[in-house]
C-alpha cells in the first residue's frame, strides 16, 4: 500500500518586494514540506555507556512516534509498549552533542520509511510529512506591556513556541503586525475571545488553521486560553502552569494533539473509499470485540482497522464497498449499532469522511 499524499497545490515562485511581503508570502498555504527532522530527536543521557545509550534510544523513539502520529496519547497505546524495546533496530545513526547544564545529549536519527511502515502495519495513526501550518494570534502581558506576538513583539515567546512546534513537526505562522494587522486585531479581541476579527485578519496569510490565544498571570502562576479554528473545527484548550513557558508548551502541545487526531487518520489508509467510523457507548473489551466483529461482517465493509480507543469510544478506519450512507443503512438493519444524531460528516480536503455510530442497548 503506498503512502498517502495529501493533495496540495505547489506554491508558485513569489517576488520578494519587501520584508513584510516576504513574511506573508512565505506563509501562503501554511504547508510544511517533507523534512528529515520528523525522524530525529535529541535526549539527555546519563553517560556514554551502552545501557544509557539504549535508554536514550527508547526515549528518542517515543518523541519521534509522537511527532509522526500527531498525538501524545499514542504512547499510552499497548502496541507501543511492545515496540519500545525494538527502538535500536530503527536507529539509522546517532551522535553525542552538548546540551545545557553540562549534560550529555544524544541525537538520534531513525529510519523514516521503516518507522512509517511500522506504524501502518500496527494500525497506528500516521501523520504525513506535508502538514498545514498553524497561524498563531497570541495576546499576552510581556515585559509589563500588552502585546500581540508578531514582528519583533514578544520574540522570546515566539522562540519558545517554535521550539515546541519543531518537536512536534509543525510549522507556525505569526502575523507580521504591520499597520494592516494592527488595524484588524487588537488585544481586546484575543482577551475577549472574539475570533471573527482574527479569522478575517488571517485570510491574507492563507492559513487553513488559526489559533487565537490569550495568556494572563494569575497570582504566582500563568493561565492560557487557546482556541483552534479551521473550517468546521473549533476546539478550546486551557493550560495553566507556574511559568509562561509551561503554559506555552502545554497549550501548543494540546492544540497539536487535536490537529493530529483530525489529520493523521488520512495518512493511515488513502483513498476515497476509506471512512473513519466512530462508535460511542463502548464500556469494556467485550463491547469493543462485539463491535469490531459486527463491522467486519458487514458486506459494505471491505477492510477494517482499529485506530483509537478512548473512554466509552472506539475509532476504526474502514475501506468501504459503497458510501458512508451505505454503511449507515447497513448498520440500521441490525441490532448491534445505530447511527448517532450527528450521522455521517462531509470531509474537508485531505481528511477522511466520518460516520458516527453508537452501540445499541
Amino acid at each position: 500500500m503506498s503512502r498517502p499524499q495529501n493533495p496540495r497545490p505547489l506554491l508558485s515562485h513569489l517576488l520578494v518586494w519587501c520584508v513584510a511581503a516576504c513574511l506573508v508570502a512565505g506563509s501562503l498555504g501554511g504547508l510544511a514540506l517533507a523534512d528529515d527532522r520528523l525522524y530525529e530527536a535529541t535526549v539527555t543521557v546519563e553517560n556514554r555507556d551502552r545501557p544509557a545509550r539504549q535508554a536514550g534510544f527508547e526515549r528518542a523513539f517515543e518523541k519521534v512516534l509522537v511527532k509522526l502520529s500527531g498525538d501524545r496519547q499514542v504512547l499510552e497505546d499497548p502496541r507501543v509498549e511492545d515496540l519500545r524495546g525494538q527502538a535500536g533496530r530503527y536507529v539509522q545513526r546517532f551522535r553525542y552533542v552538548d546540551v545545557p547544564d553540562d549534560g550529555v545529549g544524544l541525537e538520534v536519527r531513525f529510519d523514516g520509511a521503516a518507522l512509517e511502515r511500522l506504524l501502518t502495519d500496527q494500525g497506528l495513526p500516521l501523520w504525513g510529512a506535508q502538514r498545514p501550518g498553524v497561524m498563531i494570534w497570541l495576546g499576552a502581558v510581556h515585559d509589563g506591556r500588552r502585546v500581540i506576538l508578531g514582528g519583533e513583539e514578544g520574540r522570546s515567546l515566539m522562540e519558545e513556541l517554535e521550539r515546541v512546534a519543531e518537536a512536534r513537526g509543525i510549522q507556525l505562522i505569526f502575523p507580521v503586525m504591520d499597520l494592516e494587522d494592527r488595524a484588524a486585531v487588537d488585544f481586546a479581541d484575543l482577551a475577549g475571545g472574539f475570533h471573527e476579527p482574527v479569522l478575517r485578519a488571517s485570510e491574507r496569510y492563507s492559513a487553513r488553521y488559526v489559533a487565537a490565544v490569550h495568556l494572563q498571570p494569575r497570582g504566582d502562576a500563568w493561565s492560557g486560553r487557546w482556541r483552534l479554528l479551521g473550517q468546521d473545527l473549533r476546539e478550546d484548550v486551557r493550560a495553566e502552569g507556574p511559568t509562561v513557558e509551561d503554559v506555552l508548551d502545554e497549550g501548543l502541545q494540546s492544540l497539536v494533539d487535536v490537529l493530529g487526531r483530525r489529520l493523521a487518520i488520512a495518512g493511515l489508509l488513502p483513498g476515497d473509499d476509506h471512512v473513519q467510523v466512530i462508535v460511542d457507548g463502548i464500556n469494556d473489551m467485550e463491547d469493543y470485540q462485539r463491535v469490531r466483529e459486527y463491522l467486519s461482517g458487514l458486506s459494505v465493509v471491505a477492510e477494517l482497522r482499529p485506530y483509537q480507543v478512548e473512554p466509552e469510544r472506539a475509532v476504526f478506519v474502514t475501506r468501504l464497498r459503497g458510501s458512508p450512507r451505505d454503511l449507515e443503512r447497513g448498520v440500521s438493519l441490525g441490532r448491534v449499532l445505530e447511527p448517532s444524531e450527528t450521522g455521517a460528516d462531509t470531509p474537508e480536503p485531505g481528511t477522511l469522511a466520518r460516520v458516527n455510530l453508537r452501540l445499541s442497548r
